[in-house]
């Protein structure tokens, strides 16, 4: 009988723990670049139904502007807020802008990925992420 290797063991218990979530990541790419105060980057590439997700550093009060830039029209982002019922921005109607007034101890998620039909076609995107906080 083979042994497992330990990292191949605990990656794939991670994968078992998170759930459809690592599925969903195991098709994208992503990076990030340096923060700055007021202001970091995010760069990567989905495929299919793959999805991006990155937490963003927000201080309160702060207007937080989110700006993609994609090589695919079909690419959308959602951010979400934490533990509220409705996005702050959902990507439908400007995708390519967010803009809103962060809250106090409000945590931020920006999610990048394709339309259903890009999906479902198995296109892909490369994408970047400008963040901006403002006062």
């Amino acid at each position: 009988m083979q042994r497992l290797h330990p990292m191949l063991a605990a990656a794939g218990l991670l994968g078992f723990l998170l759930g459809g979530s690592a599925m969903a990541q195991s098709s994208s790419s992503a990076q990030s670049s340096a923060s700055s105060v007021n202001g970091s980057s995010y760069s990567g590439q989905i495929t299919g139904n793959g999805i991006a997700q990155y937490g963003l550093d927000t201080r309160p009060h702060r207007q937080l502007t989110v700006r993609l830039d994609t090589d695919n029209p079909n690419t959308r982002m959602k951010i979400t807020q934490d533990g509220a019922a409705d996005p702050p921005c959902q990507g439908t109607a400007t995708p390519n802008v967010c803009s809103f007034r962060t809250e106090p101890g409000a945590s931020y998620r920006v999610q990048v990925y394709l339309t259903r039909d890009a999906a479902q076609r198995g296109e892909s995107t490369r994408f970047s992420l400008a963040v901006e906080q403002g006062s």
